[in-house]
C-alpha cells in the first residue's frame, strides 16, 4: 500500500512537472510573439546620388550606386586603379586587363592590393593576376604614382621609361612582385603591341594597337568589335548574365540597366524590409533562394586576356543556372532575404580560374561582401548560401576558411576522399577531398546538344518496339574515344591508362577503343555512341562528360570512378541505368559486360528514356538540369535544418 502511495505521489510530480514545461513553452512562445506580426514586410526604396545613372545603376535596396569594374563612388566616378588608365579624363574611363599590351607597373600593384587575399598573395580574383609570372611591365621615370598611366611608350627604349617583370616568391606565404629589369623586352615580348596613337582612333580606348610587320590593327576588348573598337557587343552571350534580360545593355561584361533595375542581369526591381516590429523567419513548405548581387567590382564576368572573353561550352552550366534562376521568379526565386531559406551568392570564379586553377580569391572576396552588406551569412556561418563552380576539379582547391568552411559546393566533381595526394599542392582539404556528401552538390555539366539528332533519335526509342529494334541495332559491345595521358598518373585515377594497356590491342571484334586526343571525328564518334551498348565513363583531368555523351546516344553508361559522386546520385538511382566497376575490377571487364543478360540492357535502356533529361540544360530539349539541381538544393535545406550532412546520399 505504502508503495502504491509513494508511486501515486511520484506520478503526480512528474504530471505537474510536464505541465509546467508546457506552461513554460507556452510561455516562451507568447513572449516572442506577443502583438508582434510574424514575416510582414514592406517595399524598400533607398534613392542613390543624382549622377549615379550615367555610368552605373542605382541599387535601390542598399540605396549604393552599382559600377563598373575599376570604377567606384556615388555617381561611377571615382578611378580605383587609376594607373591602368591610358588616358587622363575627368569621367568614368572604364578599365580593361589581359596580357597582350603590358601596363603600367603600378598599375598591376593596384590590382595587386585590390584584387588578392591580403594575406595570400596567389589567391586573387582575376585571371590576369593568375598569370602574374608572364607580366611585363612599364612606368616613366621620376613620375608620381598618380601621374602613371598605362599608355605605352613610343618607343620601348624611351630613354624617359623604364621596365619591369612581375614575379612570385614562395618562401612561406606567397607573394608577388614588381620589380624593374636591365634588359628591354622584345616586341614579340610584348605581343607586337604598340603605342594606340598608331591605330584608328586610338582604338576607342577598347582595345590593343598590334603592329603586324608595319600594319597595324586593333585587337578589341572583349564586348567591343569594329576596326576601331568602337562597336559595343551588346548582347554577348557568354559575358553578360542572361544578357541584361533584355532590361539593359550589355556593355563589356556589364550590364547598363534601364531604370528602375539593378543587379545581376537587371533582375532587381523590387526590395524589401520587415515591417517595424515585425518577427521575420524564413519561409519552410517549399524551396526559396535570394539572389546576391554582388558589385562587380569584388566578383565579377572578366575577359581572360585581351580580347577573349569565352566560355568553353562544358563549364557553361554557372550561367545556365543563373539564367533560369533570375527567370524563376514565380516559384524559386525571391527579391526578399528575409523569407529565403538558400542564398546563392555569385562568385564568377571560373572568370579567375578558367578550367583549372584556385576559386579561393573569387568566393573569399564574394562573401567578405555579402557578410559585411547583409546579417544572413553569419547567422549560419554559411550553412544555407551556396556557390557554383564549373572548373574541371571543382572545389577540390577551394580552401577550408572560415569563410568557405559551411558553404554548399555546387560542383561537376565529386571526389570525396581522405588525404588526397594526387591533386597537387593547392589542395589542402585532407578531411574529405573536393567534395562532402549531404552538404554538396554534383549537377550536370553542359552538353552543347545536337538538337535534331537528339530529337529524331528520342523519336526512335518512343514509337511501339522502337527501343527494342534499337538495342538490336547495336553491334559494338563496348566503346571509347578519347585522350589518355600516359604521362600523367592521376589523369582519370589511371583508369583510362590502365585500359589503354588492356585493350588498345585487343582481338575482341566487337570492343572498339581508342586512345589519342580527338581521334574520331565527330559524326563517327556520335555514330559509334549509338551503335554501343555500353560506353566508358571515366573522369579526366576533373569531371568527366562521358557520362552524358552516353546518355545522350542511349549506351549504357560504365562509370569506372572510384570515390567520384556523379550527378544527382542523391535523387537518381544509378544501378537502374548504368553499370558501376571499380578499378580493381577492370581486367574482367569485357567478361563482365558480355555477362550482362539482354533483358537487363533493355531495362537500363528504357530507364535512360526516363532519366536523360536530367543531364540537359537546353529548354528545347526539355532538359530538367536546372530541376534536379533545385531538388538536390532543396535536400541540403533540410540537411543543415537537422545537422544531417552526411544524411541524403543514395546507395
Amino acid at each position: 500500500m505504502l508503495l502504491h502511495r509513494s508511486l501515486a505521489s511520484l506520478l503526480a510530480i512528474i504530471f505537474l512537472h510536464i505541465v509546467k514545461q508546457v506552461q513554460s513553452t507556452e510561455t516562451v512562445l507568447k513572449t516572442a510573439l506577443g502583438d508582434h506580426p510574424f514575416n510582414k514586410f514592406q517595399e524598400v526604396n533607398k534613392p542613390c546620388q543624382e549622377g549615379c545613372s550615367l555610368y552605373g545603376n542605382c541599387n535601390h535596396e542598399l540605396g549604393v550606386c552599382e559600377c563598373p569594374f575599376g570604377l567606384s563612388g556615388p555617381t561611377c566616378q571615382t578611378q580605383l586603379y587609376p594607373a591602368c588608365r591610358t588616358v587622363f579624363t575627368s569621367g568614368g574611363q572604364r578599365i580593361y586587363l589581359g596580357r597582350t599590351a603590358p601596363r603600367n607597373c603600378y598599375c598591376y600593384q593596384q590590382l595587386l592590393k585590390g584584387l588578392c587575399l591580403p594575406d595570400d598573395e596567389s589567391r586573387c580574383a582575376f585571371h590576369t593576376m593568375q598569370l602574374w609570372d608572364s607580366l611585363y611591365c612599364f612606368q616613366r621615370k621620376e613620375t608620381p604614382e598618380e601621374q602613371q598611366l598605362s599608355e605605352l611608350p613610343e618607343r620601348i627604349d624611351d630613354p624617359t621609361y623604364e621596365w619591369g617583370r612581375c614575379t612570385t616568391s614562395r618562401t612561406g606565404t606567397t607573394q608577388k612582385h614588381v620589380g624593374l629589369i636591365d634588359r628591354l623586352p622584345t616586341i614579340e615580348d610584348i605581343s607586337k603591341s604598340v603605342p594606340l596613337s598608331r591605330c584608328t582612333a586610338r582604338c576607342y580606348e577598347q582595345g590593343v594597337c598590334q603592329d603586324w610587320g608595319g600594319q597595324t590593327r586593333c585587337l578589341c576588348f572583349a564586348g567591343y568589335r569594329g576596326e576601331d573598337c568602337s562597336v559595343s557587343e551588346m548582347a554577348e552571350e557568354t559575358f553578360c548574365p542572361d544578357t541584361c534580360g533584355a532590361r539593359g545593355k550589355c556593355i563589356a561584361g556589364f550590364c547598363k540597366c534601364d531604370a528602375p533595375y539593378w543587379g545581376l542581369g537587371c533582375s532587381r526591381s523590387k526590395a524589401y524590409e520587415p515591417v517595424p516590429g515585425s518577427i521575420a523567419y524564413p519561409y519552410f513548405p517549399s524551396l526559396k533562394i535570394y539572389v546576391y548581387d554582388v558589385p562587380p567590382n569584388v566578383v565579377g564576368p572578366h575577359q581572360f586576356e585581351d580580347g577573349d572573353i569565352n566560355v568553353f561550352y562544358n563549364y557553361q552550366s554557372f550561367m545556365r543556372f543563373e539564367e533560369m534562376l533570375l527567370h524563376d521568379t514565380n516559384g524559386v526565386r525571391t527579391e526578399n532575404p528575409y523569407e529565403a531559406n538558400l542564398f546563392y551568392i555569385p562568385a564568377f570564379a571560373y572568370y579567375s580560374t578558367s578550367n583549372l586553377g584556385d576559386p579561393t580569391g573569387a568566393v573569399v572576396r564574394a562573401v567578405d561582401w555579402v557578410a559585411s552588406t547583409f546579417p544572413f551569412f553569419n547567422r549560419t556561418g554559411g550553412k544555407d548560401h551556396f556557390i557554383l563552380i564549373s572548373a574541371d576539379r571543382g572545389a577540390c582547391y577551394l580552401k577550408r576558411v572560415p569563410q568557405t568552411e559551411h558553404l554548399i559546393r555546387v560542383t561537376h566533381f565529386g571526389y570525396e576522399r581522405q588525404n588526397i595526394t594526387d591533386m597537387g599542392q593547392l589542395l589542402h582539404n585532407t578531411e574529405y577531398g573536393c567534395f562532402k556528401a549531404g552538404r554538396d552538390v554534383v549537377m550536370s555539366p553542359f552538353f552543347k546538344a545536337k538538337v535534331p539528332k537528339i530529337q529524331e533519335l528520342r523519336a526512335r526509342l518512343e514509337q511501339p518496339a522502337g527501343l527494342e529494334a534499337f538495342i538490336a541495332k547495336k553491334d559494338v559491345l563496348f566503346f571509347f574515344s578519347g585522350d589518355i595521358r600516359h604521362n600523367e598518373p592521376e589523369y582519370s585515377g589511371g583508369v583510362r591508362q590502365a585500359l589503354s594497356l588492356l585493350l588498345s590491342n585487343n582481338s575482341y571484334p566487337d570492343v572498339v577503343f581508342k586512345g589519342g586526343y580527338m581521334m574520331l571525328g565527330g559524326h563517327e564518334y556520335e555514330d559509334l555512341l549509338t551503335r554501343s551498348k555500353f560506353c566508358l565513363a571515366p573522369y579526366g583531368h576533373g569531371f568527366g562528360i562521358r557520362l552524358t555523351h552516353a546518355l545522350m546516344h542511349a549506351c549504357v553508361p560504365v562509370i569506372i570512378q572510384d570515390k567520384v559522386r556523379q550527378p544527382f546520385e542523391d535523387i537518381l538511382h544509378y544501378p537502374d541505368f548504368s553499370i558501376r566497376v571499380s578499378k580493381a575490377e577492370l581486367p574482367r571487364l569485357v567478361e563482365m559486360l558480355r555477362a550482362v543478360p539482354e533483358e537487363d540492357l533493355v531495362r537500363m535502356t528504357k530507364e535512360n528514356s526516363r532519366i536523360y533529361r536530367a543531364f540537359l540544360w537546353q529548354p528545347e530539349l526539355g532538359g530538367l538540369a536546372y530541376n534536379f539541381t533545385l531538388a538536390s538544393l532543396w535536400r541540403r535545406v533540410s540537411h543543415f535544418r537537422g545537422e544531417l550532412y552526411e544524411a541524403g546520399v543514395r546507395r
